[in-house]
């Protein structure tokens, strides 16, 4: 890039905080240390005004929902699309119905009487259509110059198409226009902080405005890299604003995106973040898991390194991409959305819109979140997390998923979420790192570090994750990991070759087609097989199933499984392998000293995700039980599928447990929950110091256990949704 189109992507606004200050800019997130006001909230709640509501808002309705959720923080609409305050700005336009009401300034009020925190929320995302022909300069455009972000025009109901369209950030409305709503609000009001909503999200919008045009083809890598650093200048420029006017105040921006990433470098983008925002109000799309909200936790909680993370969840109805935003969603699906925010360790932030939807037309909503807010509160000093209780660490490279070149009819998450699904379904505790994290400190906590196919990896990764390993660390990796540079590029060979002992023998079998996945492999079980604790289990076969693709391998270890060749699945007369015997490899089981080491060259856990397969499920199970050894701090047995968090807490140690024994827990939203019985739990505590009392949460009961040294163990009697069991010491 040149250094007119550099500048111009980086710096365009004239108010804009110069390009190599933008992370810096003399703002510090983790200011205050963990007591800081921001780090110890665990209750937010959120009601978006809609344009109407100034009309017959009740402010003693409000003031009543803070005191029944004992909120601690409320989100409070001030907008960029409308204003709900009487703004002196140009070109923000005010609500028809305000008048001469403040309605923002009036719930600022009646929260701080309460004791109750303001972020004032924002979107800078849109505005109304009518400031188009006033400031062509401030929205995104498609290629024929049109406005884009609104609702398309298919014959229906024109009332149905809002009359907003998107802004583009590298415009002077980013620039200068929102930079003079924060001030004009912080100045004014009594609030702790802003909120954008809709900005910056995870993935590049693209745009052919005039000042895009100029940086380039808005799905270029240029253009992605211009519009990271357009976003991290943009958001420590509010950041310093916010944190000049009040040293406590506090910016938080719009995020989210799971394990599946964006766009943008997550981990740069944070480094002015005081608050993850996880906008992750339900579950999207057909075939997600009901897991979703701890995926997202365990990831921002990699990524925060002891900062606050939340999840909103959204009380109205959204499923499979449908949302009914102004009825009560399912009970049951809110309610473990809530359950899986508090186990993995985030802060709960509850949501719906409109004030006369909400308190008079459906007020079915209100119930559930009030007892599980209020229920939070009671029991407060046991969700203040100190460190968590797991020996096992999931890698996740949101890099290697955005340019992984995956095999056709797959996706680059599969293997993800397969290894996801099989680690919670062997109740295996684990947390998540990231890829741009794998220092020694990071690391330390672990036993075991799973990549599964982590096939972007720079050389100092491969590096810290072999010093992982020389320091007695036991390793997974699978199909291509590490046989990609971080830019994408094929190394000649593994990036832990030296580690296996092995090499690569030939390029990736098993291509599929766009809509179709290749199909699978079977696995041959060889001697060695037969007193290997990885393999020893599958007992009555000489073979199990395998997965789609596989990296052709060699070593002069042990052969413990072999490739069967593919062959027709129709008709009967053609199913048999024409080459049933090869000595074509599959698996690599190593020690070296302290250290195991597995490889499995086929994409074992991206096929599980897709088929749920029993052999290869256990086949990962095994792995991962081998390489733990004994090293297991925290062991749940029982019926049914069931996430198991493990923490040490500021008041001793809590262990969550979250049932999804239900039909649609990978589709739709939950609509019942099934008790799963009795669920025995072994602790091994970080030192042997007593336990005073133990109580289960969610019933409200106390718990008897055992004590012998640094080991507790107790039952829970019983299962349905969620349960924490709270032991203090």
């Amino acid at each position: 890039m040149d250094a007119t189109r550099r500048e111009f992507a980086i710096g365009l606004a004239g108010t804009a905080v110069a390009a190599p200050e933008a992370k810096g800019a003399g703002f510090d997130p983790a200011k205050g240390g963990p007591s800081v006001w921001h780090r110890r909230v665990k209750r937010m709640v959120q009601i978006n005004f809609n344009e109407r509501d100034p009309e017959d808002f009740d402010l003693n309705t409000f003031g009543d929902w803070l005191d029944r959720t004992k909120a601690q923080v409320a989100y409070v609409s001030v907008t960029g699309i409308i204003a709900f305050y009487p703004t002196k700005i140009p070109d923000f336009p005010r609500s028809r119905w305000l008048g001469d009401k403040d309605l923002f300034g009036d719930c600022v009020k009646a929260c701080k009487t309460r004791g109750v925190r303001v972020m004032g929320r924002m979107s800078p995302d849109m505005a109304a259509i009518d400031l188009v022909a006033k400031h062509p300069e401030w929205f995104r455009r498609d290629k024929n110059g049109n406005t884009t972000g609104r609702l398309a025009d298919d014959g229906n109901d024109p009332a149905t198409v809002p009359p907003f369209v998107a802004t583009c950030q590298f415009t002077s409305y980013f620039g200068e226009q929102i930079p003079r709503i924060i001030k004009e609000i912080i100045t004014n009001y009594d609030i702790d902080g802003i909120y954008t909503n809709g900005w910056p999200g995870l993935n590049v919008p693209p745009c052919y405005c005039a000042a895009c045009r100029k940086i380039g083809d808005p799905h270029s890598e240029e253009y992605k890299r211009a519009y990271q650093n357009r976003t991290e200048e943009l958001w420590a420029m509010y950041a310093k604003i916010i944190a000049s006017h009040r040293a406590d105040m506090i910016f938080s921006g719009n995020l989210g995106g799971r394990f599946k990433g964006g766009d943008v470098d997550l981990s740069s983008m944070l480094a002015n973040a005081s608050i993850f925002t996880a906008d992750n109000q339900g579950r999207g799309a057909i075939g997600e898991r009901a897991w979703d909200v701890s995926q997202q936790v365990r990831l921002a909680r990699a990524l925060m390194k002891g900062r606050t993370v939340t999840n909103v969840t959204g009380s109205y109805e959204r499923s499979n991409d449908l949302w009914w935003r102004n009825v009560t969603g399912n009970q049951p699906e809110v309610k473990v959305r809530l359950a899986q925010t508090a186990a993995s360790g985030a802060t709960l932030w509850y949501h719906w819109l409109g004030n006369h939807q909400g308190w008079h037309e459906d007020r079915r909503w209100q119930s559930l979140g009030a007892q599980f807010l209020s229920w939070q509160a009671a029991n407060d000093k046991h969700f203040h997390n100190v460190k968590s209780i797991a020996s096992v660490a999931l890698m996740v490279s949101q890099r290697s998923n955005r340019l992984y070149p995956e095999v056709p009819g797959t996706d680059a998450l599969q293997s993800l979420e397969g290894m996801y699904e099989i680690l919670t379904e062997a109740r295996i505790p684990f947390d998540v790192v990231v890829d741009t994290d794998l220092e020694p400190q990071t690391l330390a906590q672990y036993s075991v570090l799973i990549l599964p196919n982590v096939a972007l990896m720079s050389d100092r990764q491969i590096a810290q994750i072999k010093a992982f390993v020389a320091r007695g660390g036991s390793l997974l990796t699978s199909f291509e990991t590490a046989l990609y540079d971080e830019n994408g590029g094929q190394r000649p060979d593994f990036g832990f070759a030296d580690l296996y002992g092995m090499h690569k023998a030939g390029g990736r079998i098993g291509m599929g087609t766009p809509k179709n996945p290749p199909p699978h492999f079977l696995q041959r079980l060889e001697q060695a097989a037969t007193s290997h604790p990885v393999t020893a289990g599958f007992r009555g076969t000489n073979w199990i199933q395998g997965g789609s693709c596989r990296m052709p391998i060699q070593h002069n270890s042990a052969l413990y499984m072999t490739n069967i060749a593919a062959y027709p699945t129709y008709p009967p007369e053609s199913v048999f392998s024409p080459k049933p015997h090869t000595t074509d490899s599959l698996a690599v089981f190593r020690e070296n000293g302290e250290s195991r080491l597995v490889y499995f060259a086929g994409d074992i856990e991206a096929a599980y995700a897709r088929t749920g397969a029993a052999d290869l499920g256990d086949l990962i199970t095994n792995a991962v039980n081998w390489l733990i050894k004994d090293n297991r701090p925290l062991s749940v047995t029982g019926n049914g599928l069931v996430e198991t968090f493990g923490w040490q807490t500021e008041a001793g140690y809590a262990v969550h447990l979250i049932n999804y024994t239900y039909p649609n827990f990978k589709s739709g939203a939950r609509r019942a929950s099934w008790s799963v019985g009795p669920q025995k739990v072994r602790m091994v505590l970080a030192d042997n110091k007593p336990v005073k009392s133990a109580r289960l949460l969610w019933a409200n009961q106390p718990l008897q256990f055992i004590q012998r040294g640094n080991i507790v163990e107790f039952t829970m009697p019983d299962l349905i949704d969620y349960e924490v069991a709270a032991l203090e010491t």
